[in-house]
C-alpha cells in the first residue's frame, strides 16, 4: 500500500487532577492525533505521546511534530509499504525522536491491520506465532502524596474499582515511608513503586528496609542514562528493580541484562519507537527471562488502545498501566470507552485499534492540511 495522506491535529486534554511524578507535574496533557490515508481509502490512526516539556523525554510534542512533518513525511512520498515492519526500516535513517516514529508507525500498524480485516491484537499475535487474550488484567498508577490518608484513600478507591496491581509514584524519602505503610495495610495487594530516577545509590539501605512479599518491583530509582549503578543496586537489593526511562531500544534492554541492571523492563512502544521495535523487545526479555510488561504515559484513547492491543499478548501476563478512559480524562478523543470490570479491560472487537475518533475530531483532523 501507498500512504496518500497525512495529517497533525495537535489538541490538549485537561486531567480531572493533577498527576505528579518526579518529573512534572501533569495537569493538561497535549497529544497530536496522526491519521493516514492509504491508495485504497482506509484511514489509519497514531498518537503522538511526547510531553509538552522536555522532563520524561529529551522529545517534546512541539519538536516531535517538526520531525514528522520535515523529516518523516518525504519519507513516505510514493513509498509501497508491503509489510507494518516496513515503515521501521524506512524510518530507521532517522537517529533518535523515537516518539515521533512512533506516532507514525503505530498508525501503519493501525491501517494494515484494517486492510487484512483484523484486529490489532491478532496482527500482532500472529507476528509473534502467539495467542492473545480478550480480557486484560490491568493495573493503576497513583501519583506521588504527600500524607498517609491521602495514599490511603487513593488505595482504597483503587480496590474499589478491581485494579489488580497498584503502583505508587514516589520522588522523596518521605514518600517512601508512605508507601511502606501502605504496603503493610494492605498485605494482599500487589504492589510496586515508580520513584523516576528520584534518588542516588545512598537510597540502597531504605530499599532493602521497604521489601515485602507484596512489593513486586521497584521503578527507575536512579538517573535515566545510568545502567552502573543500578547493577550495583539491584545487586544489593531482594526486591527486583525495574528500568523505564533508559530503555530507548533493543540494545538497552541488552545492557541492563548484560550488566544485571534490572529483572524487569517498563515497555512503552512509544518509547522505543513504535510496535515492531516493542516486539522484538519482547522476544528478547522472553528469551532471557526478563519481566517485561506494558507500561503508560497518560494516553488518550488512541494510545490506549493500541497499549492494550500489545498487553493483550499471551505471556506479557503482568498488569500494565492501562486504566479505564475515565481515570485520567472526562472527555476522550473517541467514541467509546474502555471500562474496567472485574479488574480486567477487554479488547474492541472492530479491525484495526478497534476505536473511532469522536465525529468533532475526525472533522477537525481531516481538515489540516495534508503533509503528503
Amino acid at each position: 500500500m501507498k500512504i496518500i495522506k497525512m495529517h497533525l491535529l495537535p489538541i490538549k486534554l485537561q486531567l480531572k487532577r493533577p498527576f505528579i511524578s518526579n518529573h512534572e507535574t501533569v495537569s493538561q496533557r497535549e497529544i497530536t492525533i496522526i491519521g493516514l490515508k492509504n491508495d485504497a481509502g482506509i484511514w489509519g490512526y497514531g498518537e503522538l505521546e511526547a510531553f509538552s516539556a522536555p522532563y520524561y523525554t529529551a522529545e517534546t510534542q512541539k519538536t516531535a511534530r517538526s520531525i514528522i512533518r520535515d523529516i518523516i513525511s518525504p519519507l513516505l512520498k510514493n513509498t509501497r509499504i508491503i509489510q507494518p515492519e516496513d515503515i521501521t526500516s524506512i524510518l530507521s535513517v532517522i537517529a533518535g525522536n523515537q516518539m515521533a516514529k512512533a506516532a507514525v508507525e503505530t498508525a501503519v500498524w493501525d491501517l494494515f491491520a484494517k486492510t487484512q480485516k483484523q484486529t490489532l491484537a491478532a496482527l500482532i499475535a500472529e507476528k509473534m506465532n502467539t495467542t492473545y487474550h480478550q480480557n486484560i488484567p490491568v493495573g493503576i498508577s497513583i501519583g506521588a502524596k504527600s500524607s498517609f490518608a491521602e495514599l490511603e484513600k487513593s488505595v482504597a478507591s483503587a480496590i474499589s474499582q478491581g485494579y489488580q496491581r497498584i503502583k505508587i509514584k514516589v520522588i522523596s524519602i518521605e514518600g517512601l515511608n508512605l508507601i511502606k505503610k501502605v504496603i503493610q495495610k494492605f498485605p494482599d495487594l500487589t504492589f510496586m513503586i515508580d520513584a523516576n530516577s528520584s534518588f542516588n545509590l545512598s537510597i540502597a539501605p531504605k530499599l532493602a528496609e521497604i521489601s515485602a512479599p507484596n512489593l513486586v518491583m521497584i521503578e527507575q530509582p536512579l538517573r535515566t542514562t545510568d545502567f552502573v549503578e543500578h547493577s550495583r543496586l539491584q545487586l544489593g537489593c531482594k526486591t527486583r528493580l525495574c528500568l523505564d526511562e533508559n530503555i530507548f531500544s533493543l540494545d538497552d534492554v541488552k545492557t541492563a541484562y548484560r550488566l544485571k541492571s534490572a529483572r524487569a523492563i517498563n515497555l512503552k512502544s512509544s518509547r522505543v519507537g513504535g510496535i515492531t521495535n516493542a516486539l522484538a523487545i519482547i522476544s528478547f526479555c522472553w528469551t532471557h527471562d526478563l519481566l517485561v510488561w506494558c507500561g503508560g504515559m497518560l494516553e488518550a484513547g488512541i494510545g490506549r488502545a493500541t497499549n492494550l492491543a500489545l498487553a493483550s499478548l499471551t505471556g506479557l501476563d503482568f498488569p500494565g498501566d492501562i486504566s479505564a478512559s475515565s481515570r485520567y480524562y472526562s472527555k476522550d478523543i473517541i467514541t467509546s470507552d474502555f471500562i474496567l470490570t472485574n479488574g480486567k479491560i477487554s479488547l474492541p472487537a472492530k479491525p484495526g485499534i478497534g476505536v473511532s475518533l469522536t465525529p468533532a475530531y475526525q472533522k477537525a483532523l481531516k481538515n489540516t492540511i495534508s503533509l503528503l
